[in-house]
């Protein structure tokens, strides 16, 4: 197998694994992944989506992989916040015990956690997005031959 192959497996199956443990939490849709585009102008709340951010070499064969969980709430007038930041954890949570399962990772950690507000046709709506950084080994050699 490639280098070049390993490391869209090891990207790929973090990705996957985010996804996955988000998508255990019986309060959340099921997250999208990447960049979506609406045809008829219409998300169901709570949106959830896996943005895959960067992946970039530390040395040798250790590579950062870094993936944002985006939760986005359409809040009410009577919504507690905590509620929300409450779901979001949950989906954190299950995103990492999935981690846990991937052979080539060894550290994940929620590096950064940042909250957005805004509007969309007249209804508020809350992000929570937990940046997550994963440390994962991959080997540089190229085995084919």
């Amino acid at each position: 197998m490639s280098f070049a192959r390993r490391l869209y497996d090891s990207r790929s199956d973090v990705i996957a694994a985010v996804a996955h443990g988000a998508g255990t939490v019986e309060q959340l849709h099921a997250p999208v992944v990447g960049p979506v585009s609406f045809g008829d102008g219409r998300i169901d709340y709570p949106y959830v989506q896996v943005l895959p951010d960067s992946t970039t070499q530390q040395s040798g064969n250790d590579w950062q992989h870094t993936v944002r969980l985006n939760c986005i709430f359409q809040r009410t007038r009577d919504d507690d916040y905590l509620r929300f930041l409450d779901v979001t954890f949950d989906a954190v949570a299950a995103a990492l015990a999935e981690l846990e399962t991937v052979g080539c990772v060894y550290s994940y950690v929620p590096a950064t956690i940042e909250d957005f507000a805004g509007e969309d046709d007249g209804n508020l709506l809350v992000m929570i997005s937990v940046e997550i950084q994963v440390g994962a080994l991959v080997d540089l050699a190229d085995d084919d031959a």
